[in-house]
């Protein structure tokens, strides 16, 4: 089993540094942070020396990743998984990476030295490989609202493509022709899905599908705005926009505001999200909504189940959604 010593001697650190860095007890550069942090990745350190010596014991800890809890909807999966895992005598760690990548290695290497009994996962922007690596290290996983791309395991989601098509054509119904799409990143299923979701709504009334409309964001409400300008830019700039994530569409309306365009009457907005925020929004913002809370009920059983039997085959829990019409 490696030590703190190896650690620092791989890193070309002292002990001290290593400590500073793994207990987040002190400042240490940026550099030799991620010297440490490489270097206890490649020897499979767990910093939490008595859970080590524990390890037939369990915590009775769920770690939970979040991409951004100012978004709504993560906030209330995480309701969700509270109140199920509390009915059973567990408690919640929870993390936020802001969908960067680093910072979803930071606290994938905190929740393992923690010992968690398991993980629930709402996967950031980039590469997989650590993903992997909690795999392999046999730590019960739950993936929920984004699924990997290359790693097998329970999964809690909606319907991503059938939730964009309902979407679409609710706005489709109200006559809207011309119809912008605001995305995350799409190297992620969900993007790729809700693009799938778009098309199929414009195919289905007979409309065709002007890739020019739809524009990739972060879930930022900066990326939102950004969107939005390039989609007004267009010759044939569109009549309604659908922004797939809660603070995308808040960075829409910013901009629709700051141009003096009036929602939704010159423009329409649609988001994706079942925050009660929006029953109080002016002006009024339809939106297809999923249920959060329940996602993260789900969530909180499976891993539960994982963690009472680690050999059941993956399974993958895909719920409704629907859309909300508003103004």
């Amino acid at each position: 089993m490696p030590t703190i010593r190896q650690v620092a001697e791989r890193a070309k650190v002292s002990i001290s540094t290593v400590s500073a860095v793994l207990n987040q007890s002190a400042y240490v550069s940026p550099e030799l942070t991620l010297r440490v942090e490489q270097a206890a990745r490649e020897l499979r350190y767990t910093a939490n020396a008595v859970a080590r010596g524990l390890q037939s014991q369990r915590t009775r800890l769920i770690g939970m990743l979040v991409p951004d809890i100012a978004e709504p909807v993560y906030s209330l999966m995480v309701q969700g998984v509270e109140r199920s895992l509390r009915q059973a005598g567990y408690s919640l760690l929870l993390g936020s990476t802001h969908n960067r990548q680093r910072e979803q290695s930071r606290y994938l290497g905190m929740l393992r030295s923690k010992q968690v009994d398991g993980m629930l996962l709402l996967l950031g922007f980039g590469p997989e490989d650590e993903i992997a690596e909690a795999v392999e290290s046999q730590l019960p996983l739950v993936f929920v609202a984004r699924e990997p791309k290359s790693v097998a395991g329970d999964v809690v989601m909606v319907d991503n493509a059938e939730g964009a098509r309902k979407g679409v054509a609710a706005l489709i119904a109200r006559g809207h022709r011309r119809i912008g799409l605001v995305v995350g990143p799409r190297d992620l299923a969900v993007s790729r899905s809700r693009i799938d979701g778009w098309r199929a709504a414009l195919a289905q009334a007979g409309l065709g599908a002007d890739e020019s409309l739809i524009c990739e964001g972060d879930y930022t409400d900066g990326s939102g705005r950004a969107a939005l300008q390039k989609l007004l830019a267009l010759r044939e700039p569109p009549t309604a926009v659908f922004a797939t994530g809660f603070l995308m569409m808040t960075g829409c309306l910013a901009e629709c505001r700051a141009l003096g365009l009036a929602v939704p009457s010159q423009l329409e907005l649609m988001t994706w999200s079942d925050s009660p925020l929006l029953d109080v929004f002016d002006p009024p913002i339809s939106s297809v909504e999923q249920p959060s809370a329940e996602m993260g009920e789900r969530a909180a059983e499976l891993i539960l189940r994982r963690i009472a039997n680690k050999d059941l085959p993956p399974q993958t829990i895909v719920l409704p959604t629907h859309v909300r019409l508003r103004g």
